[in-house]
């Protein structure tokens, strides 16, 4: 998409490293060829349209600058840029949501990360401490829970459906394995199950919209 509009076309990958002239850090892995792109994968579901909505927002966080001709980590970590693209992803779950569901009951899957209370990373305890006061809350109200909210299970596999949530393993050599719902899913595994009694962790693009990552007192 960079590429094509140079004349004459460059070698693959060589517009992106023009206008993104930096490497992602805090990558664990070696590659070959180090890039900026590993931090857009990291803040998308691997999908063209997320890639694209961020390269929007991140030149429209800049407008306003007419003499800037490349974009830096700390464009990329600005934290208006972040909290608007955490809206566009919060805003396609609340679409979700709002096709099989009612308003109020958005409203409710909201006020569960009110009870996390700033974690962006917690155990099964911790999130079974949340969800009880979810529902002392939803009781509190006199509303009927959401059929995604009727038991702890269901609900930690609906944010895992909807990758809202991950689980992560630890493996036999002190390292983790990351368990997202859209990198597991498969023609042979159509629905990945969420593990129970695991660590769990909110998408980094969903963080800033849903007010976690920072805990509170």
């Amino acid at each position: 998409m960079l590429a094509i509009q140079q004349d004459p076309v460059p070698l693959k990958g060589a517009a992106w490293d023009y206008y993104f002239p930096w490497n992602s850090p805090n990558v664990f892995e070696q590659y070959s060829t180090p890039t900026s792109f590993i931090n857009f994968l990291r803040w998308s579901y691997y999908r063209p349209r997320d890639i694209v909505m961020m390269l929007e927002l991140l030149k429209n966080n800049v407008a306003t600058n007419p003499n800037k001709k490349v974009l830096t980590l700390d464009d990329f970590e600005n934290r208006h840029f972040q909290r608007d693209y955490s809206n566009y992803l919060l805003g396609e779950v609340k679409d979700h949501l709002s096709f099989y569901y009612g308003q109020e009951h958005y409203e409710i899957f909201l006020k569960f990360f009110e009870f996390l209370y700033g974690k962006d990373k917690f155990t099964y305890a911790a999130y079974i401490e949340a969800y009880s006061k979810l529902k002392a809350h939803i009781a509190s109200v006199l509303a009927e829970p959401p059929k995604f909210m009727v038991t702890a299970n269901d609900f930690l596999q609906f944010l895992f459906d909807l990758n809202v949530i991950c689980y992560i393993e630890p493996t036999e050599d002190n390292k983790t394995f990351i368990h997202w719902c859209f990198r597991d899913r498969s023609y042979a595994n159509i629905s990945p199950k969420v593990k129970t009694d695991a660590e769990y962790q909110i998408f980094y693009g969903l963080a800033k919209a849903l007010n976690v990552g920072k805990s509170f007192k």
